[in-house]
Formats: structure tokens, C-alpha cells, sequence
């Protein structure tokens, strides 16, 4: 292989094992094609050690150590073959397609269309709302907990372009993941208030959730990135303003409404609620793409959303640790929605968020924002250009027009704008965003491998359920040799 170069620093190509290299050629030259996956694309809930509708008391000791008993039902079913947990190039495949580095983005937007909103220039294999990189993956296994955040420098404008270049998805997995806990989190089904008999947190379709030999790929977004990106790009290039929905009266920015600046009034609560939709566009797609890298792998996928993600990242501690987020305590007099306020890990996956541990204030708060644009080694900088270090987007005459362009930056008022907004709601409801949480986990992807023997046993098909793939039924002989096959029929 050829050495490789990108960013500050030389990244020296890691040896695959000859199972490893086969491993991810499998998926890459010989993978099921996007329409084949699509059309076979299923949730296959059931994995290797797991159990449905049993009638029969449990201890989940892995995780909530609580005794816990699911009614008897007509799909009862107990698997008899124990927990296999996916390999560590199993779990870098699909991390990789979650949200791995995939090369440089085009940002074919005009400048005088917002093209410096885009927060970075760094691809990854899933779209975001001004490419924030506001989504991280975590990788809840029989290990613990681990972040994946393989960082912004890019190597290549295509960073997988044959062979040779297989290597990095288990280097992007071995540096790019940051432990977090030795443990699974302490939720799991039946996890519920003290005292409470018909209460489940997690949710009623969470029966085998976080099972030992399960791969939990669990997306966390900043919400809160998001919504101070969107409020300069709003005020910039918009022209409305955040408009307090009890009085409806500017919130904090009177002195910039006049024609040519702000002009249009945008009640705070529905504001807010655009960063979320926008947060949630981008998860589901993280989610679809592990379901497709699962179906291409023949592994089980099982999408999951039912389930209280302030519990998981953990706001009710006297309930269960989860992920141990911190979260603000807000005085419910001025927290209108009644809202979770997660700061996030310290050091790990602080929140942008105000107030908070590293974001004390409302300068603070969006000078942030501002610096991810434009700071030192940023891709609008002229000092250590991203782009430049990078060799991409855009060719050097069309990148020095960029960022000559008046229009590339964000005119101090606008700044000031944002700050006194910020304080604005701050001031009046506590925190900013104020009508959301600023940290969501709603929607993640359960990977395990698939126990047929539930399908056999009550699904149609001829000699397989119709949801038994060539590449599911071949899997364990091409992803596991020297295992016992337990798909193989006796």
C-alpha cells in the first residue's frame, strides 16, 4: 500500500489481516446492491439469545439487574443458542456507514445563498443541516460504551476508492473511538419509576433492548449546534428575527428590525422546533444506513425509537444511570415546555448550550459557533485553511474568491444580534434553546446476529422464512469460518 497523507499530520496505513481485508472487500466488490438491499431491507428483532413472550421470569444482569417476567403470548420463543457478538470489523463497517469519514463535501452552494453557514467541509456518509457534524455515534457493546468520532481531517476527496484504501475504515474504529464507560448502561425493558406497576421507559417493544451480544448504535445529536448555526444564518441572510411567543415582541434584537436587516417576526417555540426537525432528518438517515450495511452483511437490524432518551442519557438518575449526561436544573416557573436541559460529558460531548460548564454565556454561546467558521485552521480561516490543508473542496483561485467575499462572513451585527437574543432568552426562561432539549437520543439501531430459528418457526416461506437472504444464510460461513453454523441444518 502507498502512504497516505492528509491534515497536519501523516496517518501511516495500519495491516489488515488477510480476514480482514476479505472482510470489508466482501461488502465493497461483492456487497448486495443498493436497490437488491432495499428490496429485502427488514427489522429482524429476533437475535442469538434472545427471548419473546416467554412467561418466564428473568434477571437482566447485564444491565437493570431487575427480575423481570413478559406475559405468555401466541409468539413465545426462547433461543437456545447463545449470544454471538459481532466482530470488531463488523462493528467498524457499520459504524463506518453510520457516520464514517467519506472524503470532502462538494458545498455547492452560492456564497450570496449562505455557503458559509456550512459548518465544515469534512464528508461523512450522511447528510446534516449545515454539515455540523452535530451527530455522534455511540457503541453500546459487551465492552461498554464508546463515542466513534473519527475527526475532520480528510485524506482524500474520496477517501474509499479501492483496496487500498480498506484500511481506514478499522483505523478510522481503533483511534476515532473514545471509551466512555466498561459497561453497558442500566436500562433496559421495565426500567421505571420507584413505586410505579404499569410504567415502562423504555418501552414495550424494548423486550431484548441492550441483550448481551447486541451492538447498540446509538446516534446523539446537538441540538443545540444547530439552533445557533441556524440564528446567524437566519439573521444573515433570513432577515427575521426570534419573536417572544407571550409577548410577541422581539426577543432582545429591537434595536437591528428595520428594513434591510430584520424584518419578519419568528415565534421562539417553532424555531426551536425547526433545529429539531432538522436534527431528526439527520438521524434517520444514520439510522438507514446501519440498517443497509446490516442487510448488505446479512447481520439483524432492529430500528428503535419507543423508548424516553432523557432516561437513557440520564436525567432521572434515581431511576437509572444511562449515560451519565448531565443535565441543567431549571427553575419550572420559566422552562415553558417543561423540558430536559442535557449538558452532555464533560470533556466527552459538552452541549451547545447556555449556561453551561464551557458555554457560561450567551458571547460564549455563539462566539463558539462563529469560531467553527472561522477560527485558526477552520475552512474559512486564512490561516491554516482547512480546504487548503485538505486539498479540496475547491480549486485554489475559487477558494481565495470564497473567502475574500464579503459575503462569506458574518457582519458584526449580526453577531450582536445573536448574542442579545441569546441573552434575551436566557434571562427570561433559563436556558438557550429554551422549548427543547438541546441533546437527543430518540432514534437508534440495534445490531445482533439473527436467531432463525424463531422464523423457521413461525414465518412463511418454502425451505427458509422468506426474510432468510443468501447473504444471512451464508453469513457465519463467510464472516465467522471456524464457528459453529448456527443457521446450518442438522
Amino acid at each position: 500500500m502507498t502512504s497516505a497523507t492528509g491534515g497536519s499530520a501523516r496517518t501511516e496505513p495500519i495491516t489488515l489481516t488477510p480476514e480482514e481485508h476479505a472482510a470489508i472487500a466482501r461488502v465493497f466488490e461483492g456487497g448486495v446492491p443498493v436497490f437488491g438491499a432495499l428490496s429485502t431491507l427488514r427489522t429482524r428483532r429476533m437475535g442469538l439469545g434472545y427471548r419473546s413472550e416467554t412467561g418466564e421470569e428473568e434477571t437482566f444482569n447485564w444491565s437493570s439487574h431487575l427480575v423481570v417476567k413478559q406475559r405468555e403470548g401466541p409468539l413465545a420463543f426462547e433461543s437456545h443458542t447463545a449470544p454471538t457478538s459481532l466482530t470488531e470489523v463488523e462493528e467498524a463497517l457499520i459504524a463506518w456507514a453510520a457516520v464514517g469519514p467519506n472524503g470532502i463535501v462538494t458545498a455547492d452552494i452560492p456564497v450570496q445563498g449562505d455557503l458559509s453557514s456550512l459548518l465544515s467541509w469534512a464528508g461523512r456518509t450522511v447528510p446534516a443541516s449545515s454539515n455540523d457534524q452535530g451527530v455522534d455515534l455511540f457503541i453500546i457493546n459487551d465492552q461498554g460504551i464508546h463515542l466513534y468520532r473519527p475527526g475532520t481531517e480528510r485524506m482524500a476527496p474520496v477517501e474509499i476508492t479501492g483496496p487500498d484504501d480498506y484500511w481506514k475504515i478499522l483505523h478510522w474504529y481503533r483511534t476515532g473511538r473514545v471509551k466512555v464507560s466498561d459497561k453497558r448502561p442500566d436500562v433496559a425493558w421495565a426500567t421505571a419509576p420507584p413505586g410505579t406497576h404499569n410504567v415502562n421507559t423504555m418501552g414495550a417493544l424494548q423486550y431484548n433492548a441492550n441483550r448481551p451480544g447486541s451492538t447498540w448504535f446509538l446516534p446523539v445529536g446537538d441540538v443545540g449546534l444547530e439552533w445557533v448555526n441556524l440564528l446567524l444564518s437566519s439573521y444573515q441572510f433570513g432577515g427575521f428575527y426570534l419573536q417572544d411567543p407571550q409577548t410577541d415582541k422581539p426577543a432582545g434584537c429591537d434595536q437591528w428590525i428595520r428594513p434591510g436587516f430584520l424584518e419578519v417576526g419568528f415565534p421562539i417555540p417553532i424555531f426551536d422546533e425547526l433545529a429539531l426537525m432538522q436534527h431528526v432528518t439527520e438521524v434517520a438517515c444514520v439510522v438507514q444506513n446501519i440498517r443497509l450495511a446490516c442487510e448488505s452483511m446479512g447481520v439483524g437490524a432492529w430500528a428503535m425509537g419507543g423508548y424516553s432518551d432523557d432516561l437513557l442519557l440520564g436525567a432521572y438518575p434515581e431511576v437509572a444511570a444511562g449515560l451519565g449526561f448531565s443535565f441543567l436544573d431549571r427553575d419550572p416557573a420559566r422552562n415553558p415546555s417543561r423540558t430536559a436541559t442535557c449538558l452532555g460529558l464533560p470533556g466527552v460531548f459538552d452541549a451547545v448550550v447556555a449556561p453551561s460548564r464551557k458555554f457560561p454565556s450567551a458571547e460564549a454561546l455563539v462566539k463558539h459557533v462563529v469560531d467553527l467558521r472561522y477560527k485558526r485552521g477552520a475552512h474559512l480561516s486564512p490561516i491554516d485553511n482547512w480546504a487548503e490543508r485538505n486539498k479540496g473542496p475547491f480549486n485554489d483561485e475559487a477558494r481565495e474568491r470564497i473567502l475574500q467575499h464579503p459575503r462569506a462572513h458574518i457582519p458584526d451585527w449580526v453577531i450582536e444580534a445573536a448574542i442579545e437574543t441569546v441573552k434575551y432568552i436566557i434571562e427570561k426562561y433559563g436556558a438557550a434553546p429554551a422549548y427543547i432539549n438541546p441533546v437527543r437520543a430518540k432514534f437508534s439501531c440495534q445490531a445482533h446476529h439473527v436467531d432463525l430459528d424463531y422464523y423457521r418457526r413461525y414465518h412463511t416461506g418454502g425451505a427458509e422464512p422468506y426474510l432468510a437472504t443468501p447473504q444471512l444464510l451464508s453469513h457465519f460461513r463467510d464472516w465467522h469460518p471456524g464457528t459453529t453454523d448456527p443457521y446450518a441444518r442438522s
